[in-house]
């Protein structure tokens, strides 16, 4: 309790935070000397964003770079975002659905311009012409767009329009500092800039001031004098996972687990250090006499130091002595702290411990499974997020262009028809193949489910898959090869000549 605490209590006044603890209705509200730590302010997203954001960058990049853990979170991203090929993508024009005699007829494929747009998207995508440095694939870009938004927590993709290839349209990959998060100021026309991004009375951005080089790049011939550019916001993508309304910048995934991470990272450097000294040093050889001068090392400040190695045995002048320290180490206690640590890292993550941590030890298959299911969640809601966000605005953009060049020969006139892409995230195999795919063809003939659905579950284009079993049944019929077609295993019918424990008892009885 402060001085001034006690004068007015003395008064018989009553504080601020005392009134406050003294009505607060929730426990977490209470203001007590066990919550005085506590803080009591909120800030709007901005405001708490704007002080933390660059050092929030900063150190979740050394996480990336330094700490396992950080470095296995970001391969789980781009392993489960990405996948193996990146987000799928297939070209669904259809013609318009008419109206019969009161009767819906839906339109038909329309499969020429389907045919085209794929391939020319496929075309686009190859290292030559899907940005203007010529140094990375459609399948590159997004691994690289996406570990960037995990660890800075936003990137920018400038939509690069007039290029040299065929389709007029590139992209260009910049990282989240070419935005100037220090510019914060009311604009002449009534816009306001906030880190960089300027915002209408909407909160809608409008332009993005963008340096005309990397601020961090100094290292490497650069000039010390930057300039600005007013960069309208239809020329980028500003990617970011939005987490509060009226939300202008973006902060990095890591954020919530990075100081126990990295904790965590150097208590285990610490342990092994610890446990290598603990290992190394085998004695000392000692000599009766008089005191001698230390001839060995010492650092700035005279200390004496020595080294330590495997089998290694020293010298010691006469007089001298040596206070043994028990290190104890490997210490015991080192793998359930980790376990527990861990498993709170994962949580801020949102990832299961397991997959994190690579600790299968105590899995069994039903707790390996719903760990499993629960996590493929949270990668399925943010592939939704990824395509909303970045592939469906790329493609839209792409196709304006193409149709424009007529390096995909449709009308442009037509856009919103040929504007029909479905992108699709990747897909696990099955936990239990044998149970899983027995389940799928029972709902399949219940009538509970279709083709399509447990396909497209999978990732799997159906006409395609169609196509094929259709070439291959051809091919196998001109070589005279049967397949024999496999049912579901039915359930074990009951065995009624099998008596029950009630009618054994009863029989038994009897006799």
């Amino acid at each position: 309790m402060t001085i001034l605490e006690r004068i007015a209590n003395r008064l018989g006044l009553v504080s601020r935070r005392q009134f406050r603890a003294a009505i607060a209705n929730f426990q977490t509200a209470a203001v007590n000397r066990l919550t005085a730590h506590w803080t009591q302010t909120t800030l709007s997203p901005d405001a708490q964003t704007r002080m933390d954001l660059s050092t929030l960058r900063a150190r979740c990049r050394e996480l990336r770079d330094n700490n396992d853990y950080g470095s296995k979170f970001l391969s789980m991203v781009k392993t489960n975002v990405c996948g193996e090929a990146g987000i799928h993508f297939q070209s669904r024009v259809k013609d318009a659905d008419r109206v019969i005699a009161g009767e819906l007829i839906p339109g038909k494929l329309d499969v020429f311009a389907n045919k085209v747009i794929e391939d020319e998207w496929w075309k686009w995508g190859r290292r030559e012409t899907c940005t203007v440095s010529g140094t990375m694939s459609w399948c590159d870009v997004q691994r690289v767009v996406i570990e960037s938004v995990a660890t800075d927590g936003e990137h920018i993709i400038r939509l690069a329009r007039g290029v040299d290839n065929p389709y007029s349209f590139a992209l260009r990959l910049y990282e989240a500092e070419m935005i100037d998060e220090t510019m914060n100021e009311m604009r002449p026309n009534g816009n306001e800039v906030r880190m960089g991004v300027e915002i209408n009375s909407l909160h809608k951005p409008v332009a993005y001031w963008m340096w005309t080089s990397n601020p961090s790049d100094t290292f490497y011939f650069r000039s010390a004098k930057y300039t600005r550019e007013r960069v309208p916001a239809e020329e980028v993508i500003h990617l970011g996972v939005i987490r509060r309304a009226c939300q202008t910048r973006f902060v990095p995934w890591m954020s919530t687990s990075g100081f126990r991470m990295n904790m965590v990272g150097k208590y285990e450097e610490s342990e092994h250090i610890a446990s290598r000294i603990a290992a190394s040093k085998m004695g000392f050889f000692t000599t009766e006499g008089g005191q001698q001068e230390y001839t060995g090392d010492t650092d700035s400040d005279g200390n004496k130091i020595t080294d330590v190695e495997p089998g290694n045995f020293e010298k010691l002048p006469n007089g001298w002595k040596v206070n043994t320290v028990d290190w104890q180490h490997p210490n015991t206690a080192y793998q359930s702290f980790m376990k527990t640590a861990l498993r709170g890292i994962a949580a801020g993550l949102n990832v299961s411990y397991n997959s994190l941590a690579n600790d299968m030890e105590s899995v069994n298959f039903a707790s390996g499974k719903l760990g499993l299911m629960e996590e493929r969640e949270v990668w399925k809601a943010l592939q939704r997020w990824f395509i909303e966000s970045f592939h469906e605005r790329v493609f839209a953009e792409w196709l304006k262009m193409a149709l424009t060049t007529q390096a995909v020969p449709l009308p442009l006139v037509k856009f919103d028809k040929f504007n029909a892409p479905v992108f699709r995230g990747r897909r696990w195999t099955y936990v239990n193949p044998a149970q899983e795919v027995d389940a799928d063809i029972r709902q399949i003939n219940a009538g509970l489910t279709s083709v399509s659905r447990v396909l497209a579950e999978r990732n799997i284009d159906r006409d395609e898959l169609f196509d094929e079993i259709e070439d291959d049944r051809r091919a196998m019929d001109a070589r005279g090869i049967r397949l024999i077609e496999l049912e579901p295993k039915a359930a074990p019918a009951p065995n009624t000549n099998q008596l029950t424990e009630a009618e054994s008892e009863e029989e038994s009885d009897v006799k």
